[in-house]
């Protein structure tokens, strides 16, 4: 089937289009660049004829590039994290990580920039990019998403406090006019539209595959979002407040389900809670048998009816006064006094209160769902 033929093909990224320059072979593609002697390894010879449908895996290529972008993120060089992420993206066109941060790297660089018009156009393509995360969002795709959203939040709120470069005065054109304004507000303006943006799009996520982690993303960025001044603190502090409810109700119905699988499960859990509740009013018990624990309770009670005769006492009664408070300061150190000698035994059964109360609560939360 034909003539035989030689082809040069990128280890990297697969691609053909290679190019001779300054003695080395470099990939159009990926950049990666081979020498004369690696390039004669790669060649491949010879034609091969193929039918049917053909299942190309680019797991290999997606993984590299993957690793090169979120280095390039760590060390914040952004041109390479645009690039990488972009292979990504021509790879798995679904890596809702690659569709975020291939623009992501060009809204930042445009902070560096004071020039409104770039950092607008930046900004537009980042906003359309988290506007489809949900069009390519795949629920199969658990960890990956749960990574990929948690990543996107906390770089969201980074932006949203992030220093620029700036002018103090612009022109801006909308369809309709031209006006002037302060590249700072704009900038600002940005920001909150990033953050509706992505609050939409999670929004129609959780339409599909409604999880904890999703409300947390949220809770996290708006958490950011308060602190700034250019956003209202009081509209994220009612979105967080609707978010933690969510949440709230998600893990009660997810907890619901499940316990009605494993009932017996759940029934061992609420023995170990009752158990636990025993031995907390078996400690109040052991806490009211100790020695002086009747008298200290009077003692206590006769302080406060002293304290409040005092409060009733005209500005001229000193003497009834002054004979108050010497009681009181000597039924304070009868108090200290008893103290004293349970301190050891208090001490022990506030350590045993604090361990159950801990058990219980952690029953709570396991039953909740929490």
């Amino acid at each position: 089937m034909g003539a035989a033929m030689k082809q040069l093909a990128c280890e990297m990224c697969g691609s053909t289009d290679l190019v001779k320059n300054g003695g080395v072979f470099v990939c159009q593609s990926c950049g990666c660049k081979y020498s004369v002697e690696e390039a004669k390894r790669m060649m491949v010879e010879g034609t091969v004829e193929v039918t049917g449908t053909v299942h190309v895996d680019n797991s290999e290529f997606v993984k590299r590039y993957l690793a090169n972008a979120r280095r390039a993120k760590e060390k914040e060089d952004w041109e390479e994290v645009e690039k990488y992420y972009n292979m990504v993206e021509q790879n798995d066109p679904d890596n809702i990580e690659a569709i975020f941060y291939s623009a992501y790297g060009k809204a930042k660089l445009s902070l560096l920039d004071e020039d409104i018009y770039k950092r607008q156009a930046a900004f537009k393509v980042l906003s359309n990019c988290i506007s489809v995360i949900d069009d390519h969002y795949r629920p199969e795709r658990l960890s990956e998403n749960i990574e990929a959203i948690e990543s996107m939040s906390a770089d969201l709120g980074d932006m949203l406090v992030s220093r620029f470069v700036y002018s103090t005065e612009s022109r801006v054109r909308t369809p309709d006019s031209i006006f002037k304004v302060g590249t700072i507000e704009a900038t600002h303006a940005l920001f909150r539209d990033l953050v509706k943006q992505f609050s939409d799009s999670i929004d129609n996520i959780k339409k599909i595959d409604d999880r904890p982690y999703l409300h947390e993303a949220m809770i996290g960025l708006y958490n950011v979002g308060k602190q700034c001044s250019y956003i209202s603190s009081a509209n994220m502090r009612q979105l967080i407040q609707l978010e933690e409810r969510q949440l709230r109700a998600l893990r009660r119905k997810t907890a619901r389900k499940y316990w009605a699988k494993h009932p017996e499960e759940r029934a061992s859990l609420e023995s170990q809670r009752s158990a636990f509740e025993k031995q907390l009013n078996e400690l109040k018990e052991e806490e009211r048998g100790l020695p002086g624990v009747a008298e200290k309770t009077e003692c206590e009670e006769r302080i406060r009816f002293l304290k409040n005769e005092i409060s009733n006492l005209g500005i001229f009664e000193v003497k009834e006064k002054k004979a108050r408070q010497d009681e009181i300061k000597s039924l304070e150190k009868r108090v200290e006094q008893i103290d004293g000698s349970q301190s050891g035994l208090l001490i022990n059964i506030k350590a045993r209160r604090g361990e159950l109360l801990r058990s219980i609560e952690k029953i709570d939360k396991r039953l909740n769902g929490a």
